[in-house]
């Protein structure tokens, strides 16, 4: 399958001069385009998501851009409509969210994508691409060079070839020729090998006075050398990296961007714990609002060029007791096995939290497991590897070493840390991801 997937890839993909030029063609439509299946609006997804505030699509003034974090569960998919009228679609979300994306997209009346972009081959962002390029006129497609050997990211690049369109490779320094705003990558800024999530399209819009920066699953080592490429970073709103996971968004990267807002785009109550309580932190410690799609549905910002308003209130934060299965609380004995099922306690919560110094580890290499707060308590620490799970054992206050040996590259292991102290049981995670 890998040289089948790859030989398609090739054949679309434009060659890298092409692919850097400054200019979205704009062919006209066919014959074919008016024949693509039409998607029902009636999808449960868009009852569920679209509120009466999304009614606010395409009464754009001049200088209005609106941004929809559309809600696809467990996933990305970010919807741009400029000043001029032009369509933006960033990621898909899941395979199963494909009818959704272009529900929601035929509710606010969009009748053809001007670009597409897939930030990079993970399900969970390009799932649904594959619908909507056979539903929707999409004139440009962009992904950072990067291939994959799973059926979605063949269905993907087949939908692009089948509707006779060439990828072009999204990297540092490649610009949209768009009216109205200025839209550019940043990144990736270079080649990351099979490391998917540091590979991921970075793009930073500009509209007039604001900035927005939408970041895929972009790494703290990707975002590290965005930082080193002395690019401008700074944006008002920033949506975080990898459904707010503690693998993205890292201290050096929020001191850069300084934005004022966040957006977490993730499912609700999901098994990864995205966002994780060591992101939702952050926010606090840097006076960030956060905005989150599994708490709130669809997130639409309305950039004038000076001012950005959002169609809700930001969500909540209280210290230590984010909803997630971060959240540190005490619970009864949990068997091993079932690690996930801890309950929010608001009489008894302990400050504890888990850091890897390192999370985007090699093969072979030793991460440096830090449990902090309950000190001297004995703790443990299951790994949940793509193919197995493995228990160790610590000390709070104690750094664990922990050597990785041959790990799935790309899959995000989540840490499930339990903490014995004062005859009850305190619980929370982190993780990491093997390069």
């Amino acid at each position: 399958m890998k040289k089948r997937i790859l030989s398609i890839v090739s054949s679309i993909f434009l060659a890298s001069s092409l692919a850097a030029c400054q200019s979205t063609p704009e062919p006209a439509k066919t014959a074919a385009t008016t024949e693509k299946t039409p998607v029902e609006e009636s999808s449960e997804q868009v009852k569920k998501g679209i509120t009466a505030d999304a009614e606010l699509t395409n009464s754009n003034a001049a200088g209005t851009m609106q941004v929809y974090y559309l809600d696809v569960g467990q996933g990305d998919s970010i919807y741009i409509k400029t000043p001029n009228g032009d369509d933006i679609l960033i990621d898909g979300g899941n395979n199963d969210r494909g009818d959704d994306v272009v529900a929601y997209l035929k509710k606010y009346h969009v009748d053809d994508l001007e670009v597409m972009i897939a930030t990079h081959p993970d399900a969970d962002h390009i799932g649904g691409l594959d619908t909507v390029l056979q539903n929707m006129d999409v004139k440009a497609v962009y992904m950072p060079k990067v291939t994959h050997t799973t059926k979605t990211f063949e269905d993907f690049v087949l939908a692009v070839k089948n509707e006779g369109l060439k990828l072009k490779e999204a990297k540092a320094g490649v610009s949209l020729a768009l009216a109205g705003v200025d839209a550019e990558f940043v990144g990736p800024v270079t080649s990351y090998g099979e490391d998917l999530n540091s590979s991921s399209a970075v793009l930073k819009v500009t509209n007039g006075e604001n900035r927005f920066l939408f970041t895929g699953d972009a790494t703290v080592e990707a975002e590290q050398d965005m930082i080193a490429s002395g690019t401008n970073l700074q944006a008002d709103v920033l949506k975080l990296g990898h459904h707010g996971a503690n693998t993205s968004t890292g201290e050096a990267f929020l001191t850069k961007v300084q934005p004022k807002y966040a957006i977490v785009s993730a499912g609700k109550d999901n098994q990864y714990g995205h966002p994780t309580a060591e992101t939702l932190q952050k926010m606090q410690v840097h006076h960030i609002q956060v905005f989150r799609t599994d708490e709130q549905g669809t997130i639409i910002a309305t950039s004038d060029g000076s001012t950005i308003t959002f169609n809700t209130d930001p969500a909540k934060i209280e210290q230590n007791t984010v909803k997630n299965k971060a959240a540190v609380t005490p619970a009864n004995p949990v068997a091993t096995q079932t690690p996930h099922a801890t309950t929010t306690s608001q009489t008894a919560v302990t400050s504890l939290n888990a850091t890897v110094d390192n999370p985007t580890p090699e093969q072979y290499e030793t991460i440096h497991l830090d449990v902090a707060g309950m000190s001297g308590a004995p703790f443990t620490a299951i790994f949940h590897y793509k193919s197995k799970d493995t228990t160790y054992t610590g000390t709070v206050g104690t750094t664990l070493p922990v050597r990785i040996s041959l790990a799935a590259a790309g899959f995000e292991v989540q840490i499930d840390i339990t903490v014995q102290a004062d005859g009850k049981q305190y619980q929370t995670q982190t993780s990491f991801i093997p390069k």
